[in-house]
Protein backbone atom coordinates (compact mmCIF):
# COMPACT_ATOMS: atom_id res chain seq x y z
CA UNK A 1 0.00 0.00 0.00
CA UNK A 2 1.40 3.36 -0.97
CA UNK A 3 0.25 6.85 -0.10
CA UNK A 4 -1.85 9.03 -2.40
CA UNK A 5 1.13 11.20 -3.41
CA UNK A 6 3.03 8.04 -4.47
CA UNK A 7 0.07 6.90 -6.56
CA UNK A 8 -0.11 10.30 -8.26
CA UNK A 9 3.63 10.19 -8.98
CA UNK A 10 3.33 6.64 -10.34
CA UNK A 11 0.58 7.80 -12.70
CA UNK A 12 2.64 10.76 -13.94
CA UNK A 13 5.70 8.56 -14.52
CA UNK A 14 3.65 5.87 -16.28
CA UNK A 15 2.09 8.47 -18.59
CA UNK A 16 5.54 9.88 -19.38
CA UNK A 17 7.06 6.47 -20.14
CA UNK A 18 4.11 5.39 -22.30
CA UNK A 19 4.31 8.66 -24.24
CA UNK A 20 8.07 8.20 -24.78
CA UNK A 21 7.58 4.61 -25.97
CA UNK A 22 4.71 5.65 -28.23
CA UNK A 23 6.69 8.53 -29.75
CA UNK A 24 9.71 6.29 -30.40
CA UNK A 25 7.55 3.66 -32.09
CA UNK A 26 8.51 1.05 -29.49
CA UNK A 27 4.91 0.12 -28.67
CA UNK A 28 3.25 -2.42 -30.91
CA UNK A 29 -0.15 -1.61 -32.39
CA UNK A 30 -1.25 -4.78 -30.58
CA UNK A 31 -0.37 -3.30 -27.16
CA UNK A 32 -3.54 -2.90 -25.13
CA UNK A 33 -2.37 -2.63 -21.52
CA UNK A 34 -1.28 0.82 -20.30
CA UNK A 35 -2.43 2.38 -23.58
CA UNK A 36 -5.00 5.16 -23.72
CA UNK A 37 -8.29 4.02 -25.21
CA UNK A 38 -7.34 0.36 -24.97
CA UNK A 39 -7.92 -2.19 -22.23
CA UNK A 40 -8.30 -5.87 -21.50
CA UNK A 41 -11.78 -5.62 -23.00
CA UNK A 42 -10.56 -4.16 -26.31
CA UNK A 43 -7.82 -6.80 -26.40
CA UNK A 44 -10.39 -9.56 -25.93
CA UNK A 45 -12.71 -8.08 -28.56
CA UNK A 46 -9.86 -7.84 -31.06
CA UNK A 47 -8.85 -11.44 -30.36
CA UNK A 48 -12.46 -12.64 -30.60
CA UNK A 49 -12.84 -10.93 -33.98
CA UNK A 50 -9.66 -12.61 -35.25
CA UNK A 51 -10.67 -16.03 -33.92
CA UNK A 52 -14.10 -15.69 -35.51
CA UNK A 53 -12.57 -14.85 -38.89
CA UNK A 54 -10.32 -17.93 -38.66
CA UNK A 55 -13.27 -20.18 -37.77
CA UNK A 56 -15.32 -18.71 -40.65
CA UNK A 57 -12.39 -19.45 -42.98
CA UNK A 58 -12.47 -23.11 -41.87
CA UNK A 59 -9.46 -23.12 -39.55
CA UNK A 60 -9.46 -24.63 -36.07
CA UNK A 61 -8.69 -22.41 -33.11
CA UNK A 62 -7.12 -23.42 -29.81
CA UNK A 63 -7.11 -20.81 -27.06
CA UNK A 64 -4.96 -20.70 -23.94
CA UNK A 65 -5.69 -18.15 -21.20
CA UNK A 66 -2.83 -17.01 -18.99
CA UNK A 67 -3.15 -14.98 -15.81
CA UNK A 68 -0.45 -12.31 -15.59
CA UNK A 69 -1.99 -10.58 -12.59
CA UNK A 70 1.12 -11.02 -10.46
CA UNK A 71 3.59 -10.85 -13.33
CA UNK A 72 5.20 -7.63 -12.12
CA UNK A 73 6.19 -9.36 -8.89
CA UNK A 74 8.40 -11.70 -10.92
CA UNK A 75 9.92 -9.17 -13.36
CA UNK A 76 13.72 -9.09 -13.22
CA UNK A 77 14.35 -5.50 -12.15
CA UNK A 78 17.78 -5.32 -13.79
CA UNK A 79 16.20 -6.33 -17.11
CA UNK A 80 13.41 -3.76 -16.63
CA UNK A 81 15.93 -0.97 -16.02
CA UNK A 82 17.97 -2.09 -19.05
CA UNK A 83 14.88 -2.06 -21.29
CA UNK A 84 14.07 1.46 -20.14
CA UNK A 85 17.63 2.52 -20.95
CA UNK A 86 17.44 0.84 -24.36
CA UNK A 87 14.31 2.86 -25.13
CA UNK A 88 15.95 6.20 -24.29
CA UNK A 89 13.90 6.91 -21.19
CA UNK A 90 15.30 9.80 -19.13
CA UNK A 91 18.31 8.60 -17.07
CA UNK A 92 17.24 10.47 -13.92
CA UNK A 93 13.79 8.89 -14.15
CA UNK A 94 15.37 5.44 -14.52
CA UNK A 95 17.43 6.13 -11.41
CA UNK A 96 14.28 7.10 -9.48
CA UNK A 97 12.49 3.94 -10.64
CA UNK A 98 15.48 1.84 -9.60
CA UNK A 99 15.47 3.35 -6.10
CA UNK A 100 11.68 2.89 -5.84
CA UNK A 101 11.89 -0.77 -6.85
CA UNK A 102 14.72 -1.38 -4.39
CA UNK A 103 12.78 0.30 -1.57
CA UNK A 104 9.60 -1.69 -2.39
CA UNK A 105 11.55 -4.95 -2.37
CA UNK A 106 12.88 -4.23 1.15
CA UNK A 107 9.35 -3.68 2.55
Amino acid sequence: MTCVSCKIMESIIKDYIVEQLHNSGSLSKNQHGFTKGRSCATNLLTAFELWTSWINAGFGVDIVYLDYRKAFDSVDHVTLIQKLCDNNINCKLIEIIGHYITAEKKN
